[in-house]
């Protein structure tokens, strides 16, 4: 499996187990509560879901802003860990904040380095087709 493949896939997972995280801990297993439920799944859910169709799609600007976005959970993380009775939330948090971060970096990295390498083959073709060219017509290369 190639890098660029495997880094979207570390974003995916990273991005699917935030949304789980968010649902199931703040939906069932979370023990005090200090704002309504669903405001509280709302808040943390609905920035991932605007990034979602972005990273599917292998879209280098989406996986960008999402390692922006990573940081806000991962503050998020560090505020649940004081807690005693958060701390496995907030760990899971963390842990999966700084997968998104890095499934964005090394995806946004390599997606650079494979846009780069298509420009200079294409730019090799063309210089060797012009090459071929002038080989063919020396009148055209005078």
């Amino acid at each position: 499996m190639n890098s660029l493949k495997s880094s979207n896939i570390l974003t995916l997972v990273s991005l699917f187990g935030l949304l789980l995280l968010v649902v199931i801990w703040n939906g069932w297993l979370a023990t005090v509560q200090n704002v309504p439920r669903s405001f509280e799944i709302a808040v943390f859910c609905i920035p991932l879901l605007f990034f979602m169709r972005g990273i599917l799609y292998g879209r280098r600007g989406t996986h960008v802003a999402a390692m922006v976005l990573a940081f806000f959970y991962f503050l998020a993380g560090i505020s649940h860990v004081i807690d005693p009775a958060d701390r496995l939330y907030g760990v899971l948090m963390i842990i999966l904040s700084l997968g998104l971060y890095l499934g964005g970096y090394f995806y946004a990295r390599n997606h650079d380095r494979v846009e780069q390498a298509k420009l200079d083959a294409a730019e090799a073709e063309a210089s060797a087709k012009e090459e071929a060219n002038a080989k063919a017509d020396p009148k055209v290369s005078e």
